[in-house]
């Protein structure tokens, strides 16, 4: 796939001599998406075919982002929803980017946001207590998302 969204993100891998970054073959990407009877956004496809199995930026931040794992995430984190009694908090097709605490905190993305979609995050479990402080749109693309979390990260904890 031609990288038009994750091109920052592969500068690093080359800078930084990362070559066992976990790539999934586009390929086993769509299966993922036949399997689900969902379409994932370009720069998450991307993104997935370049670091789709674990990319130390970002897990390092507590956030695991996986794509397979994500999958159990995200079923977790619609039961959380269904809990907490915050189902209508999200009103449309999503899938789970992120998420800590047993997807009580998740991090995720609509699915018909466009290519390169916004990423927002939503602490379920204290919702109820303070709306706005636990759920907003925290990056305005899911490229920002990842570039931001090369340009906090110290590439020396990839070693």
């Amino acid at each position: 796939m031609l990288i038009t969204f994750m091109q920052k993100l592969e500068e690093y891998l080359i800078e930084n001599n990362i070559t066992d970054s976990s790539g999934i073959p586009l390929s086993e990407i769509e299966r993922f998406e036949q399997k689900l009877n969902i379409q994932f956004p370009r720069a998450y496809k991307e993104y997935a075919e370049l670091a789709g199995k674990g990319f130390r930026p970002i897990s390092a931040s507590g956030l695991s982002i996986s794509l397979f794992y994500l999958e159990e995430y995200h079923e977790l984190a619609k039961a959380n929803l269904k809990e907490y009694n915050v189902e209508n908090v999200i009103t449309k097709d999503f899938w789970v980017i992120g998420e800590i605490y047993g997807s009580l905190y998740i991090n995720f993305i609509y699915l018909d946001e466009g290519d390169d979609p916004p990423v927002y995050g939503l602490d379920i479990e204290n919702y109820e207590d303070d709306p706005k402080e636990a759920f907003g749109k925290i990056a305005d693309s899911f490229s920002e998302y990842v570039e931001q979390a090369i340009d906090d990260y110290d590439p020396r904890y990839d070693r």
